[in-house]
């Protein structure tokens, strides 16, 4: 599996909902953030 890196923040909020959150919601997650952290071009 892939590693990424989160803020604590970030972390904090998944641990705490991690019986909650299913891996798809996750992956939309990580996808949109990258989306919005990644300069353009």
């Amino acid at each position: 599996m892939p590693e990424i890196t989160v803020s604590e923040g970030l972390y904090r909020q998944l641990s705490a909902a991690e019986n909650q959150v299913e891996e798809e919601t996750l992956w939309k997650m990580l996808h949109q953030f990258k989306r919005q952290n990644t300069p353009s071009e």
